[in-house]
């Protein structure tokens, strides 16, 4: 793993590509930081980072556009594929050495809050500290989204437009729960949406259409059970989820130095779930 980091992490810099993403965020972060700091003189650095949430949707994908596309296209996953390097190894050592880059453009970045110190101002390091952390882990999920949409495709133009459509759909689901319907109908059909759509995806994992039919009329039962054993259930539901799933909401805890640790292990789920599905994505291609 240590070997496929290394070559990873090189690469980045024996092209444009990791010359350009550290520009990018220097930019943006330096424009940011004019802006609050300098021009409106707030001193508070946290501010900045939340600014910059915003455009992160374009930066990273440039990051993990390539790492499994390319390989697919230039048929070098056989050599890899083939190779006594486990699968998840290989997976690991390409993600952590997206996470790597994404965190020495954070690192530096840290001379712009010590600036406020240095020009007299009073920096709420609780609040800068939080909104460093949940910016952090912010990017961690985004980087193991970006590296299974990836794993999905061998055209990185392809992947990188995929990624920043999936991230606007993240972001924007923020906003999008507050003006949906609250209604209990409204809520309960998108439940037989969404169980439509697991099971297409396990039809398409099992390929066993009986075995889904019958997953999909127990899921379609219970949906219909708890609608009118309990139906307060549904009260709001849609807007519940979207709120519990939001990565933007944990993030806006940390931005106000609050340190939950569920928001931590939520995170850092979410980053395994994804890496743990390119994982599958790559395996499913070896022994295909």
């Amino acid at each position: 793993m240590r070997a496929i980091f290394l070559k990873e992490f090189k690469s980045y810099f024996k092209s444009p590509l990791g010359y350009a993403y550290i520009a990018f965020m220097l930019v943006i972060f330096g424009f940011y930081f004019f802006v609050y700091c300098l021009y409106q003189q707030t001193p508070n650095y946290a501010y900045v980072l939340s600014g910059v949430t915003s455009l992160i949707v374009f930066a990273m994908p440039i990051l993990t556009m390539r790492l499994m596309s390319e390989e697919m296209k230039n048929k070098t996953d056989q050599l890899l594929l083939t190779s006594p390097v486990k699968t998840y190894q290989i997976v690991l050592g390409k993600y952590l050495a997206a996470v790597a880059l994404f965190a020495i453009s954070l690192l530096l970045t840290v001379p712009q809050p010590l600036t406020i110190v240095g020009l007299g101002g009073t920096l709420p390091v609780e609040q800068v500290v939080g909104a460093y952390i949940g910016f952090f882990l912010m990017g961690c999920v985004l980087i193991g989204m970006g590296i299974f949409i990836s794993s999905l495709t061998d055209n990185q133009l392809v992947a990188c437009i995929s990624t920043i459509a999936v991230f606007l759909l993240i972001f924007l689901t923020d906003g999008i729960g507050s003006i949906l319907p609250t209604d209990r109908a409204f809520a309960m059909g998108c439940c037989i949406v969404v169980l439509a759509v697991v099971i297409f995806l396990i039809y398409r994992a099992i390929r066993d259409i009986y075995l889904s039919g019958i997953i999909g009329i127990l899921g379609l039962a219970a949906i219909i059970v708890l609608y009118f054993v309990k139906p307060t259930v549904y009260d709001g539901l849609v807007a519940n989820v979207l709120d519990w799933l939001s990565i933007l909401t944990r993030y806006y805890d940390f931005y106000t130095g609050i340190f939950d640790f569920s928001h931590i292990v939520y995170y850092l789920t979410l980053t395994a779930f994804f890496v743990f599905l390119t994982v599958q994505m790559v395996e499913k291609r070896r022994w295909s």
